[in-house]
C-alpha cells in the first residue's frame, strides 16, 4: 500500500509546508480550525492593511514548520517530537476573539481571564462535556476533536499526550522554552510574520536559520541552547521585534480602534450579554454579538470602529514604571468621566520593543543582551463627538500621575514621525 501523499501549504515565509499525518490531521480538528477565524493582530488594523485579517491559523502553521526545523529534534524520542511539534500547532487554541483584545476586556471587569490558564483547564479537565474537557464544543457546535486525536496518534486514553503538551505550552520541561521562552520558536515566527505582512524590509531566512541553530535544550535553561554563529540572526531577530512592535503599539488609528473595541465588550460584558463562557467566539461571531446588542453604547461603539469614525482621543504619552492593572485602568477611567464630564475608556501598553535577553550558546559562552523598558502607553478615548481641550489633556495626565504614582516621559511617536518632526528644526 503507498503512503498516504502529505498535502501542503503555501505559506509567504517559508514557501510550501509538508506536514506528516500526524499533524495534518491536527490541523483538520475544530481546535486548529477555529484559528483560520482569529486574527492575529489584536484590531482590524486600518493603520497597517495588509494584518487587519492576517489569521492565527497562518502564525501555528509557521510555528508547527520551525518546530520541524528544530536543530534538537534529532534528539528526541518520537513521542518527544509529537508533543514538541502539536504543541507548536496548538499554542494558541484558546485564545480569545481579536487576539489578546477580547482578553483584555475580560480582565477589566475583573474575571482574571488568560487565555493558557483556559487552555490548561480544557486540556487537563479528565471530563468530557460541554463545561471543560478537551470534548468542548469550540466552533460552529463541533467538539474540540482534540482527546479522538490524542488517543489515536498519542496512544492510550490520550491524556498524557495532552498534559506533556500542555506543559510544554506552558514552558515547562525540557522543550517548553522552545515553545514559550524568552526566545522561542513562536515568537520567531510571529514577529517576522508580522514585519513581512507590515511591509518591513526582513530576511524571510533568518526563523528557519535561527530554528535549525536551536541545537540544545535542557530544563533548567532559561532559552534553548544556540549555535554561536546565530548571533547575527537573533540580533536580526531583536531589531525585528522593535520595529513590529514600534509600529504595533504606536499606530494611532489602532489605539483608537482598540480602545472602541474595548469599551463596546465592557460594557456589553456589564450587560451580561457576554461572558466568560464566550471566549471561544471567533472574530465574526463577537463582532455580530456587538452588532445586536441592546446597549446603544456598545452597538454605537461598535459601528463607528467598522465605519471608520474614529473616537477623540488624547495625544500617546509614555509615563513612567508598570502599566497598571486592566481593572485600576477601569476605576481610572470612571474617574476621568466624573472629572472631565464624558464618558472615558483608558488604555495602557507596556513598552515591548526590547526585553532583556540572555542567550547560552554551544561553545560554552553566554551573552545578554537588551534593557526591559520601564514604560508604558497611556492614551484616553471618548465616544463623545467632541474633541479633547488642552485643558482636558493636561488633567488627563494629572490624574494619571496621581493615581498611577507615575510621570509623564514625553508624546509617545514612531520613529519617522520623530525624524520627520526634528527635520523641521
Amino acid at each position: 500500500m503507498s503512503a498516504v501523499p502529505r498535502q501542503p501549504f503555501l505559506d509567504p515565509l517559508y514557501g510550501s509546508i509538508a506536514l506528516d499525518e500526524p499533524l495534518l490531521a491536527l490541523t483538520r480538528t475544530p481546535a486548529i480550525q477555529r484559528l483560520r477565524h482569529v486574527r492575529l493582530s489584536n484590531i482590524d488594523s486600518i493603520d497597517i492593511p495588509a494584518i487587519a485579517n492576517l489569521s492565527r491559523f497562518e502564525h501555528v502553521l509557521g510555528v508547527a514548520y520551525l518546530a520541524s526545523e528544530a536543530g534538537f529534534r534529532g534528539g528526541l524520542t518520537p513521542h518527544q517530537d509529537l508533543v514538541l511539534r502539536s504543541s507548536a500547532l496548538l499554542h494558541d487554541w484558546a485564545i480569545t476573539s481579536f487576539g489578546h483584545l477580547v482578553e483584555e476586556a475580560l480582565q477589566y471587569v475583573g474575571t482574571r481571564f488568560n487565555h493558557e490558564e483556559k487552555l490548561a483547564q480544557i486540556l487537563l479537565s479528565p471530563q468530557s462535556s460541554e463545561i471543560g474537557g478537551a470534548d468542548l464544543q469550540i466552533l460552529v457546535g463541533r467538539e474540540s476533536k482534540l482527546r479522538d486525536w490524542a488517543r489515536r496518534y498519542g496512544g492510550g486514553s490520550g491524556q498524557d499526550t495532552l498534559t506533556d503538551v500542555m506543559d510544554c505550552i506552558r514552558g515547562r520541561g525540557m522543550m517548553g522554552q522552545a515553545i514559550a521562552g524568552t526566545i522561542d520558536l513562536d515568537n520567531i515566527d510571529n514577529v517576522f510574520r508580522m514585519a513581512f505582512h507590515m511591509g518591513l524590509s526582513v530576511d524571510r531566512e533568518v526563523p528557519r536559520r535561527l530554528a535549525r541553530a536551536m541545537v540544545g535544550l535542557g530544563a533548567n535553561r532559561s532559552s534553548p541552547l544556540f549555535r554561536r554563529s546565530a548571533e547575527d540572526d537573533i540580533q536580526a531577530w531583536r531589531n525585528a521585534r522593535r520595529d513590529v512592535y514600534e509600529h504595533l503599539m504606536l499606530s494611532e488609528r489602532d489605539f483608537t480602534g482598540k480602545l472602541m473595541m474595548l469599551f463596546a465588550a465592557i460594557r456589553a460584558f456589564e450587560a451580561n450579554e457576554i461572558t466568560n463562557d464566550d471566549w471561544s467566539l471567533v472574530d465574526h461571531e463577537f463582532v455580530m454579538r456587538l452588532l445586536g446588542s441592546s446597549t446603544s453604547d456598545v452597538t454605537e461603539a461598535a459601528q463607528r470602529w467598522i465605519a471608520g469614525e474614529l473616537w477623540d482621543r488624547t495625544p500617546l504619552r509614555w509615563m513612567s514604571g508598570d502599566r497598571p492593572s486592566y481593572p485600576a485602568l477601569l476605576e481610572f477611567s470612571r474617574r476621568l468621566g466624573e472629572v472631565l464630564g464624558r464618558p472615558c475608556l483608558a488604555y495602557g501598553i507596556k513598552d515591548k520593543r526590547d526585553r532583556q535577553l540572555s542567550i547560552e550558546y554551544d561553545d560554552g559562552t553566554r551573552a545578554v543582551y537588551g534593557e526591559t523598558p520601564n514604560q508604558w502607553v497611556l492614551g484616553v478615548g471618548s465616544p463623545r463627538r467632541e474633541r479633547f481641550t488642552s485643558a482636558e489633556v493636561r488633567r488627563v495626565i494629572e490624574e494619571a500621575v496621581i493615581q498611577f504614582s507615575t510621570e509623564p516621559l514625553g508624546l509617545a511617536e514612531k520613529r519617522e514621525h520623530r525624524v520627520a518632526q526634528e527635520s523641521l528644526f
